[in-house]
C-alpha cells in the first residue's frame, strides 16, 4: 500500500470502518490458521504414530516367529492392513529376500541402511531421492506431496542363522500423503472462505455500528450556541454509546455554563466599569459648562482620583483572578504556620477596623500547613475585610488559627456579626461580582470570596460557610496540615 503525497495514508484506510473490517479478517485468518495448522498436525502425528506401531509389530512378529521355528514366515499378519514390507539384507547389505512375495517395495541404499542401523528408530524415506526426510518435516502442512513414492521405515539388527543381517520394515505413506493432501486444500478453501465471509460480515457489522456515531456527527454538526445538546440516536443503542452522548452532552453543558459565566463576567465588569465611567464624565461635564474657582475643580478631581482607584481595584482584581485561573497548581509550596498569616492580616486590617470603631477578636494557635505565604495572606486580608465591611461599627470581628479535632487538617476562621446569609446566597457567594441584596450599599466588586476559593483550591484546602440570617457568618478554610513542621513545635 502506497502512502499519500503527505506522508500519511489514504483516508479511507485511516477509517474506523476499515479498520474494524480489517481486524476481524484478520481475527479470524489467524484463528483458522491456527486452528488448521493444529488439525494438520494432530492428523499427522496420529496417522504416523499408528503406522509405526504396524512396523514395531510387524519386526516383533518376525523376530519372535523366527526364534520360535527357526526359519522366517511366509507373510506378515500384522502387517496386511498397512501393505507392510518386510526386507532382509546380509552382512555385505546386499537383499536377501522380502516378504511378502509379488510385493515389493524399493531397496534400501547401503548408505542409508547403515545410518538406518546408526540412527533413528524410525525413518522417512524417500526412494526418488535416496534420502531420509528430516524429523520435523511432517509438521510443516504444505510437504504433502501426494505423488511422491514415500515409505516409512525402521531397521533392526539380528543374527539368522550365526549370520549378522539387517531386518527392514517398510510402510508406504501414499495414503496418509493423499490424506494430507486433501486436508491442506480443505483447510485452505476453508479459510478462504472464512476470509471472504468476515469481510462480508464484517462490512455489514461495521456499517450497523457505525450508524449510531453517524447518528452523533449529524447531531454534533448542528450543535450551536442556541442549542448544547445532542440526542441518542433513535432505536435500540447500545451502553457505550449512550455513554458517550451523556458525556457530549455533559462537557457541552459545562462550555455552555462557562460560556454564560464569561458573557456574565463581561456583562458584570462592564457594568462596574461603566457605573465609575459615567460619573467621571459627569463630573468632567459639570465642570466644563462654565469656569470655574479653583477649589472646585480641586474637589472635581479629588472624585476622579477615587474613582480611578475604583477602577484600578477593579482591574487588579480582575488580573489576580484570571492569573490564579491559569495556574493547574503550586509548583514550589513552603512550609507556612496559619498563626504567622493571621496576624500579619490583623495588622493590615487593623486600621480600617478601628477607623469603624470595630474590635478585632485573636485566637491564633500554631496550624502548620504547606502553601505560598503571599497568597495565604491575600486570602486571610480578604476574609478579614469582607467581615469589617459587612458588620456594623462598634462590632466584634473573631480570627482564629487551629488543628482539627481529627489532627489532619489545619483551620483558618473567620467571625463577623454581619446581616449573615441564606442558604441560597451561600450556594452563589462564590460567583465572580455576585453581592447579596443586603451588600449592595456596600463598597466592593463581589470578587473578594472568589479570590479566596481559587487561593484555598491551589492549597488543596476548602471553603467552610455557617452562617444564618440576622446571626452573622463564619468562613472556616481548612488546608492540609504540614505534620514534618509540626514535628519541630514545642507545643508543651
Amino acid at each position: 500500500m502506497l502512502k499519500m503525497l503527505n506522508g500519511r495514508w489514504p483516508k479511507w484506510l485511516r477509517s474506523f470502518r476499515f479498520r474494524l473490517i480489517f481486524f476481524s479478517a484478520l481475527t479470524i485468518i489467524l484463528t483458522i490458521s491456527i486452528l488448521g495448522l493444529m488439525i494438520f498436525t494432530l492428523f499427522t502425528s496420529l496417522e504416523i504414530d499408528r503406522v509405526d506401531k504396524v512396523i514395531i509389530s510387524s519386526l516383533d512378529e518376525m523376530t519372535s516367529f523366527y526364534e520360535k521355528a527357526g526359519r522366517l514366515p511366509a507373510q506378515l499378519w500384522h502387517g496386511r492392513s498397512c501393505n507392510a514390507v518386510f526386507q532382509v539384507y546380509g552382512s555385505d547389505l546386499s537383499l536377501l529376500f522380502h516378504l511378502p512375495p509379488g510385493f515389493s517395495a524399493p531397496p534400501m541404499p547401503p548408505e542409508l541402511l547403515t545410518e538406518a542401523v546408526e540412527g533413528r528408530k524410525f525413518m522417512t524415506f524417500d526412494p526418488r531421492g535416496k534420502r531420509f526426510l528430516p524429523k520435523l518435516w511432517w509438521i510443516l502442512p504444505w510437504n504433502f506431496l501426494s505423488d511422491r513414492d514415500m515409505w516409512r521405515t525402521s531397521v533392526r539388527t539380528t543374527s539368522l542363522s550365526g549370520l549378522k543381517v539387517y531386518l527392514v520394515s517398510m510402510v508406504p505413506l501414499e495414503s496418509i500423503l493423499v490424506s494430507r493432501h486433501l486436508l491442506f486444500w480443505m483447510i485452505s478453501l476453508a479459510g478462504l472462505g472464512g476470509i471472504i465471509l468476515s469481510l462480508v460480515v464484517g462490512s455489514i457489522v461495521a456499517g450497523q455500528a457505525m450508524k449510531p456515531l453517524k447518528s452523533i456527527n449529524r447531531s454534533l454538526s448542528k450543535v450551536s450556541i442556541s442549542n448544547m445538546s445532542i440526542n441518542p440516536p433513535p432505536g435500540e443503542t447500545d451502553r457505550e454509546i449512550i455513554e458517550i452522548v451523556a458525556h457530549i452532552n455533559s462537557m457541552l453543558k459545562n462550555l455552555d455554563q462557562g460560556m454564560k459565566n464569561l458573557q456574565q463576567f463581561t456583562s458584570d465588569a462592564s457594568h462596574e466599569l461603566r457605573t465609575p465611567l459615567a460619573v467621571m464624565r459627569g463630573a468632567v461635564d459639570v465642570a466644563l459648562l462654565r469656569e470655574r474657582d479653583g477649589p472646585y475643580y480641586i474637589s472635581k478631581l479629588q472624585d476622579l482620583i477615587y474613582n480611578i482607584e475604583s477602577m484600578q481595584n477593579l482591574v487588579g482584581a480582575l488580573l489576580e483572578l484570571a492569573r490564579l485561573d491559569d495556574l493547574k497548581g503550586l509548583e514550589k509550596m513552603e512550609p507556612v504556620d496559619l498563626l504567622i498569616v493571621a496576624e500579619d492580616a490583623v495588622d493590615n486590617i487593623k486600621p480600617l477596623a478601628y477607623r469603624r470603631g470595630q474590635t478585632l477578636e485573636s485566637r491564633l494557635e500554631p496550624a502548620p500547613t504547606r502553601g505560598r505565604e503571599a497568597m495565604l495572606l491575600r486570602l486571610a486580608s480578604n476574609l478579614l475585610d469582607n467581615a469589617s465591611k459587612h458588620s456594623p461599627p462598634g462590632s466584634r470581628i473573631g480570627i482564629r488559627t487551629f488543628i482539627d479535632g481529627a489532627g489532619s487538617r489545619s483551620v483558618l476562621e473567620v467571625k463577623d456579626t454581619g446581616p449573615g446569609l441564606s442558604a441560597e446566597e451561600i450556594e452563589r457567594c462564590f460567583d465572580r461580582f455576585w453581592r447579596a441584596d443586603s451588600s449592595r450599599t456596600t463598597p466592593g466588586f463581589g470578587l473578594g470570596l472568589p479570590l479566596v476559593q481559587r487561593i484555598a483550591q491551589l492549597h488543596n484546602g476548602s471553603v467552610e460557610i455557617e452562617s444564618k440570617r440576622g446571626e452573622g457568618s463564619v468562613f472556616r478554610v481548612h488546608f492540609p496540615l504540614d505534620a514534618e513542621s509540626l514535628k519541630e513545635y514545642d507545643l508543651e
